[in-house]
């Protein structure tokens, strides 16, 4: 049984990922649920796979709180750069705001795409496939956390 802690009793309901349009027709319309280290790998190893069209995934973790609208207070964004070697992580809440990875801007901007439309990072600090797989995991299986596998910076507009 995963739990928040490792310990206990509370179980995960785990994370929805949400990579194009496409994937969301050949899950019957229901985004991807990721409750395990595996599942969290294969969603990578298919953002890998799916060029620059398919190239980020939008996560909301099910075991975090709703807003009084009913809409989720926060997301995580996961994007593999083309070759599969970084990537870029962005981190936000309505307490936290946007984060992005601390440490000096990779590119000057870096665009992925988020359900067939391009989201601009500006200054971004990608970071090595291994630890956007390890930052990933650590989302889905504290809950929704933010990883504390690196540190974050505010992300600039």
């Amino acid at each position: 049984m995963t739990t928040r802690d490792g310990e206990g009793d509370e179980t995960l309901r785990g994370t929805e990922a949400v990579f194009t349009e496409e994937h969301l027709e050949e899950h019957s319309g229901a985004p991807v649920l990721l409750d395990s280290a595996e599942a969290v790998d294969a969603m990578v190893d298919a953002l890998i796979a799916g060029g620059p069209l398919r190239n980020t995934a939008h996560l909301i973790s099910l075991d975090r709180p709703l807003l009084p609208s009913g809409r989720p207070d926060h997301e995580f964004l996961v994007g593999v750069r083309a070759g599969g070697q970084v990537g870029i992580l962005s981190y936000s809440t309505g307490d936290e705001g946007a984060l992005i990875p601390a440490g000096e801007a990779t590119t000057p901007v870096a665009t992925y795409m988020v359900v067939t439309y391009p989201r601009e990072f500006l200054e971004p600090t990608e970071v090595p496939i291994g630890l956007v797989r390890q930052a990933v995991k650590e989302f889905v299986l504290s809950g929704g956390r933010r990883p504390t596998c690196l540190e974050w910076r505010e992300e600039p507009y």
